[in-house]
């Protein structure tokens, strides 16, 4: 399982990998390091040469930075960018000149819409490490562009990092600026999705952590989503799902389970995990804070909180455009689902694309 493990601190990152040998430009224009994460092979822009691949609708990266950095005020034409901070305290400032701000602290998000100029800076008192997951629609790009007086670097670094320089063409922004106030989760306010399955849909939050970790803080979904996430706080491009799953013991985890046309990933925040793949578990890996779990599609999977304590990840899932992402468990689930909760769970359930036809869907 190693081979969809990436460690931190380096990630293995290859070192051919535009952000690791252009690091001097980053760091000019992100105020810190960057490290790619997940990328599509063919995708390019800051996060390219990633040792993990993903679904070209998204890639994910990490921003270090110390405290008192700053960055350069950024846009990015074509793609959603979301911030989630891991510790430290973030300012994201955002408007055309920059004349709005929030500040996110740990485990909170703000989902930046695409052409809306924004800068982040480290306002707190020891270093902030961000998440970020780009998101394009179809036909998008991963881009940033800066103000012409920021130019620095030559001109096939620019072109590996995906970086422009240029004035503000002068746009109206404010309908997408406007809409920032929106697009933020505060981590102490999120809602768990088996309460508002509950609230929409009757679904009994036994019944649902039954099939989850034991509690799952949706992020963000794509726009139309219609399933076990439809009431998240934020909606983005298709091909991205973000949330935050919390385990408080070992036992508090889901049942083996595979994702129909969907990558899902997991990002360690705190505790220890051991992630389980195989119909059986057959075979796992350990991880710890700051690891990065890649699980194809189709490939059963579950994980452990392994810690002793609550813990939690972060489940980043990534498909195709107008992705499905249906979850199927087990039929020996199924059968202890149904004797637990009744028939009608199973097909309540069903219309929020949970099954239990595993051994059918994926021949095992």
């Amino acid at each position: 399982m190693e081979a969809i493990v990436a460690r931190a601190p380096d990630y293995r990152a290859s070192t051919g990998a535009p952000a690791v040998a252009h690091a001097e430009l980053i760091e000019h224009l992100w105020g810190g390091p960057l490290t790619p994460l997940m990328t599509a092979t063919e995708s390019k822009g800051r996060f390219a040469g990633a040792v993990l691949t993903c679904p070209p609708t998204a890639c994910v990266g990490a921003l270090s930075m110390m405290r008192g950095a700053r960055s350069k005020g950024w846009r990015n034409p074509g793609s959603i960018e979301n911030l989630f901070c891991l510790e430290g305290s973030l300012e994201v400032r955002y408007g055309t000149r920059l004349e709005h701000s929030l500040v996110l602290d740990r485990f909170d998000m703000v989902s930046m819409p695409a052409g809306v100029r924004h800068a982040v800076a480290n306002v707190g008192d020891s270093d902030v490490r961000t998440v970020i997951a780009l998101s394009i629609a179809q036909g998008g790009n991963y881009d940033a562009v800066f103000d012409s007086a920021d130019a620095k670097g030559s001109d096939p670094a620019r072109a590996a990092l995906g970086l422009r320089f240029e004035d503000e063409p002068g746009i109206d922004l404010k309908a997408d600026t406007d809409s920032v106030a929106g697009r933020v989760t505060r981590f102490a306010k999120l809602v768990p999705y088996k309460k508002s399955l509950k609230e929409t849909g009757g679904l009994p939050p036994e019944a649902t952590e039954a099939l989850t970790a034991g509690s799952v803080f949706t992020l963000i979904v794509p726009e139309g989503h219609v399933g076990r996430s439809r009431t998240a706080p934020m909606y983005g491009n298709q091909g991205l799902y973000m949330s935050i799953a919390e385990c408080r013991t070992g036992d508090d985890a889901p049942p083996a389970h595979a994702h129909s046309d969907t990558q899902e990933s997991f990002f360690i925040l705190d505790g220890s995990f051991e992630i389980y793949t195989g119909l059986d578990n057959e075979s796992s890996v350990a991880v710890a804070p700051g690891d990065l779990v890649a699980v194809p599609k189709q490939l059963m999977r579950t994980f452990r909180n392994t810690s002793g304590q609550p813990a939690r990840l972060l489940a980043i899932i990534q498909g195709p455009d107008r992705m499905r992402d249906n979850v199927s468990y087990s039929q020996r689930v199924g059968a202890d689902f149904e004797r637990r909760f009744g028939a009608q769970a199973i097909e309540a359930y069903k219309q929020i694309g949970m099954t239990f036809d595993a051994e059918e869907r994926l021949g095992l």
